[in-house]
């Protein structure tokens, strides 16, 4: 008799996967826009399309000239994750009902970690830009990492702030996040709720999340645009049994494919914040910029 029934199961795991996501609620969801998703091999290619240049000024009797819309190719690679959980025949008697649940949640969070990690690894290594801050982090910093965007910084094009939780303490005690006198502060504000511990300027969403997030002494902060981060489910989250009668047990088999990719490198303006000896520089922070330091 089978321990649980696959499809069912398969809908807690992937259930417990979408709640469990923290990173890939900032990502959007690229499957659909993607042809040939199933069949494909060992790669996707996420469609980006090049920026057009800006507008001409209109001469009467001179024609306007197209500029060609070109794609870029940002590929990323398909990637298999998977786990299982073994029963022993003497302890299934237990495994019904809640405890069901509990491994499928189990189960959930584990690879939805997976999925942050990857998609938190393509921030680290393709964001454009970049600045190292020693210590703590301050309102100045996140002002600093905001102001690469110039003018293109709409509240509405943010998709969210992503910080390692270690980051919460300093947020939290900026009177910019929390003054009821600040007119752009969120009543609020520093109550965690689903990975979210409150807004910044009144509406973007600060996700809190350990997943990759804390690496060689420093701790990511990343302000992320809608579009700039993506994934692509290639196959979502599948179970089966397999039964090993000599041990008298069932594994339960869960794995999903999928690719996570940074779209837009321009997309994503991060501050990696030096907890430990300052070991970046001993110099004022200062931000890279595809490769170069800018005061």
């Amino acid at each position: 008799m089978s321990l649980v029934i696959p499809e069912v199961f398969a809908d807690a795991v992937n259930q417990s996967m979408d709640v469990s996501l923290r990173v890939g609620k900032l990502a959007t969801d690229y499957t659909d826009m993607v042809d040939d998703i199933t069949t494909c091999g060992d790669t996707v290619h996420f469609p980006t399309i090049d920026r057009i240049s800006d507008a001409d000024t209109v001469t009467k009797g001179t024609a306007l000239v197209p500029d060609e819309v070109n794609m870029s190719d940002a590929k990323a690679e398909i990637k298999q994750v998977g786990k299982s959980v073994r029963i022993y025949d003497k302890d299934g008697i237990q495994v019904k009902g809640k405890l069901k649940d509990r491994l499928a949640e189990q189960l959930g969070q584990s690879m939805a970690k997976a999925v942050d990690i990857d998609l938190v690894m393509s921030i680290r290594n393709e964001a454009v830009y970049k600045r190292d801050v020693m210590g703590g982090l301050t309102a100045n910093d996140i002002d600093a990492v905001m102001d690469v965007f110039g003018d293109q910084m709409d509240n509405e094009d943010f998709a969210g702030i992503l910080i390692n939780s270690q980051l919460r303490r300093d947020i939290v005690r900026m009177d910019e996040f929390t003054s009821i006198e600040k007119t752009y502060a969120k009543s609020g504000n520093g109550m965690v709720k689903d990975g979210v511990i409150g807004y910044w300027a009144g509406s973007i969403p600060v996700v809190m999340s350990d997943n990759g997030t804390a690496y060689d002494d420093k701790l990511l902060f990343a302000a992320i645009k809608k579009d700039a981060l993506g994934v692509v489910w290639q196959k979502q989250a599948t179970t089966e049994e397999e039964r090993e009668a000599k041990l008298l047990a069932t594994d339960l088999v869960a794995n999903e494919l999928y690719a996570t990719k940074l779209v837009h490198t321009d997309g994503v303006s991060i501050a990696e914040v030096y907890r430990k000896g300052e070991t970046a520089s001993d110099e004022a922070n200062t931000d890279t910029v595809g490769g170069t330091e800018n005061e």
